[in-house]
């Protein structure tokens, strides 16, 4: 594990691609734990308006990625990453002069549309610049470098005294800065391979992958549900403490639990644990988090929560992306990361815009009945997680397939 974590971060290629991350994640953080709480106190929407502008962000977000995964494997990555980084520019830039529910809608989507232009291509990149053996453990290594990004926002936030839209201009200007570290550091790829852009008739091939298939539908249960702590975390921390100034400091903690953890994780669980099983236990761990949040009336607590959240994350996104890349053709990681993110966004979309109408209807994040629903949330997604495992753990093997058509062509033969 020593050697392979040596050897990873060895690779210029996938460091500077480290880098990318911990920026994308450092200008995201600035607004993402603070925009419910700065849409329901400065601006005074409600709770649905809340839940459908952070809906429509994930809407759009699906179609971004569809479209950038299609283009980055055709014309390349970097450019595709850095239109996506620009294009979130303009709409923190938006975010921060706008004052009516319509503007904020209008430049959520279009900070969708950039995000699923970055997502599809950066995990695609990390993919080609490691081995197969090393793929896990790169994209562990991925979740470091995003939460040390996370910290960083969190410090930030806990110097401003107030919460106010002049963060989405600081947030702004990293983008700006993510899209000249992408285009000054990294090569294009796609140009250099090819010159020919892929038939369209190859990306079909994706909607006959059965298992991918299934697959994903398992992810956008899971997306849905992991998309309710987003939302009801900075609600619920304004509830229990009266402000929102404390929030950086929890995310600033599970950031930390990350750089702490996620090694070991790696190393005693990811690495010997089947990967569908690992699904199992990291949903477990976020349902846990997230009804937490609920029974929690400190500051403590609802850290702990968190923090707990957090674990069922670190076992979660290294093995969601380890297995698109397993069941990935090696010229179409584009757009099987693409779907993947579609499938994502679709997850998010549904989760946030039902979780704040939920909460709404059943009394707010200070009433116990949205979380008694969590929990009854988790324990259904479980159950039918298990019916998934004894279908998939049987079929997976540690070496990947040569290619994802000779899985379409054998489950056609079933």
């Amino acid at each position: 594990m020593n050697q392979t974590i040596s050897s990873i971060l060895h690779n210029r290629v996938y460091v500077l691609l480290l880098v990318v991350v911990f920026v994308m994640h450092l200008a995201g953080f600035l607004i993402t734990p603070i925009f419910p709480i700065l849409l329901k106190k400065d601006l005074t929407f409600s709770l649905t308006q809340i839940g459908l502008v952070l809906g429509v962000e994930n809407i759009v977000y699906l179609a971004g990625s569809l479209l950038g995964g299609m283009l980055a494997d055709t014309y390349g990555r970097r450019s595709v990453m850095v239109t996506g980084a620009l294009t979130q520019a303009a709409a923190m830039l938006g975010f921060g002069i706008s004052q009516t529910f319509w503007l904020f809608v209008l430049f959520a989507a279009l900070n969708g549309f950039g995000l699923g232009f970055i997502a599809p291509a950066l995990k695609a990149m990390i993919t080609d610049s490691v081995t197969v053996e090393q793929r896990t453990s790169a994209f562990s290594i991925r979740g470091i470098a995003a939460h040390s990004g996370i910290i960083l926002a969190g410090i930030t936030l806990s110097w401003f005294a107030a919460v106010n839209q002049r963060l989405f201009f600081f947030s702004s200007l990293l983008f700006v800065l993510l899209a000249l570290i992408v285009r000054i550091t990294l090569r294009e790829e796609r140009k250099e391979n090819t010159k020919q852009p892929i038939p369209l008739t190859q990306y079909k091939m994706l909607f006959y992958h059965r298992s991918f298939l299934l697959f994903s539908l398992i992810t956008l249960l899971i997306w849905a549900f992991y998309a309710q702590f987003g939302l009801a975390l900075p609600l619920r921390v304004e509830n229990v403490l009266g402000s929102a100034n404390s929030i950086g400091f929890i995310w600033t903690i599970n950031s930390l639990s990350v750089l702490l953890l996620q090694g070991g994780i790696s190393r005693f669980l990811l690495l010997r644990l089947n990967p569908y099983l690992s699904l199992l236990l990291g949903t477990l761990m976020l349902g846990v988090g997230i009804v937490g949040l609920g029974w929690s009336d400190r500051f403590a607590f609802l850290s702990a929560s968190a923090v707990v959240f957090i674990i069922g994350e670190m076992i979660l996104l290294p093995v969601l992306d380890s297995l698109t890349s397993y069941f990935a053709k090696d010229d179409l990681l584009g757009i099987y990361f693409g779907f993947a993110n579609f499938i994502a966004g679709i997850g998010s979309a549904v989760g946030t815009s039902l979780g704040g109408w939920l909460i709404e209807r059943l009394g707010g994040v200070g009433n116990s009945a949205p979380w008694v629903a969590f929990g009854l949330m988790t324990v259904l997604i479980l159950a039918l997680l298990g019916i998934f495992a004894i279908y998939a753990v049987p079929k997976y093997q540690r070496t990947p397939p040569t290619t994802p058509i000779t899985i379409v062509r054998r489950e056609k033969a079933e």
